[in-house]
């Protein structure tokens, strides 16, 4: 193999995210798809001999649920939910995990994180090419419908209903997280068990690298987190053998109006974008999870959502300030090399 195509081999960088995956060179039985899904780049990698068959697999089943899941696809169950003016929508199972995974977040939270908060999101053009900032009455209007409690949903009878006529949801902070789990545990039930799985910077990964040489045994993965400042440049190398690795920052969508930059990260208890974190790590064992605590840390910044991170058993953390300030939990040190 040319040298180039070792080098290409040896490392992937997913410019688009905040979290780029350090790969081995491949074996003979590994496996990858890199596709477009869920506004980002994914990329699947496994090991094995049915490898090839199941990431095909693989991907149909993350299109699938992403229909289900998104709240700007037509005749998915978030849109149904949001065009149903409080009537009960039935859904399906993967909805109303969802929805558990977000409520337990938002309760445990105190409201940083709230899936309810689709139309605030709208307002602000994130989603849209129309990018503004919103009026105050406009914003008012909006914040209205924001709140958890506002939604209503059955598990046993799989059915989800909006209680304000301005609520809207919108999964995104929690549903890529999600699919990634989904697609990680598909590929485990077919044999398979060393896998990558990621979309966009998250991140989840079964049995350390899949494609590490088997005289040298099951490795960890090492996944890279990004500059924000400098994106073609890596701060810190996080090591792991199960589990998920997740960034979230300010950095990946933004626009600025009269000088002042907006990011797409919304305080659900304000309306506004956030402000004092540029990017945060997450370390454990669901995506799903890790993608809505992110979003929670961002909104709560460092103190408060230091104190999260601690308090959240089996959860560790890396928080990047504005500054450049590197603040780690107590126990992600053992897990992270820094590099600056």
């Amino acid at each position: 193999m040319k040298l180039k195509q070792l080098l290409l081999a040896f490392i992937l960088l997913v410019i688009v995210s905040g979290v780029w995956v350090l790969q081995g060179y491949l074996s003979m039985e590994s496996a990858r798809r890199d596709v477009l899904m869920m506004d980002t780049f994914v990329s699947v990698m496994a090991d094995g001999r049915e490898a090839e068959r199941v990431l095909d697999e693989t991907v149909v089943e993350m299109r699938r649920l992403e229909a289900l899941l998104s709240a700007h696809i037509e005749g998915s169950d978030v849109y149904r939910i949001n065009n149903a003016l409080g009537a009960q929508v039935s859904v399906s199972a993967e909805t109303i995990e969802v929805l558990e995974v977000a409520e337990e977040v938002f309760r445990r939270t105190n409201g940083a994180f709230d899936v309810t908060i689709g139309a605030v999101l709208r307002l602000w053009g994130f989603g849209t090419e129309a990018r503004q900032v919103p009026t105050a009455e406009e914003l008012l209007s909006a914040m209205n419908g924001v709140g958890f409690t506002n939604v209503e949903f059955s598990r046993e009878e799989k059915w989800v209903r909006l209680k304000h006529p301005a609520t809207r949801l919108d999964l995104g902070g929690v549903a890529k997280g999600y699919i990634v789990d989904r697609a990680t545990e598909f590929i485990y039930s077919r044999g398979i068990r060393h896998a990558v799985v990621d979309a966009g910077g998250d991140v989840r990964i079964t049995g350390g690298r899949p494609n590490s040489p088997r005289w040298l045994g099951a490795r960890k993965a090492r996944v890279g987190v990004q500059d924000p400042v400098n994106r073609e440049r890596l701060v810190a190398v996080v090591s792991v053998m199960d589990g998920a690795v997740l960034t979230s920052g300010d950095y990946e969508r933004y626009f600025v109006e009269d000088g002042i930059r907006y990011t797409h990260i919304i305080d659900p208890r304000t309306g506004s974008p956030v402000r004092g974190l540029s990017s945060v790590t997450i370390v454990t064992s669901k995506a799903a999870v890790a993608d809505a605590i992110a979003t929670a840390v961002m909104v709560l910044g460092k103190e408060a959502g230091l104190a999260l991170i601690e308090d959240w058993e089996g959860v560790e953390a890396l928080l990047i300030t504005a500054e450049q300030e590197f603040i780690m939990s107590s126990g992600m040190a053992a897990l992270t090399e820094v590099l600056r």
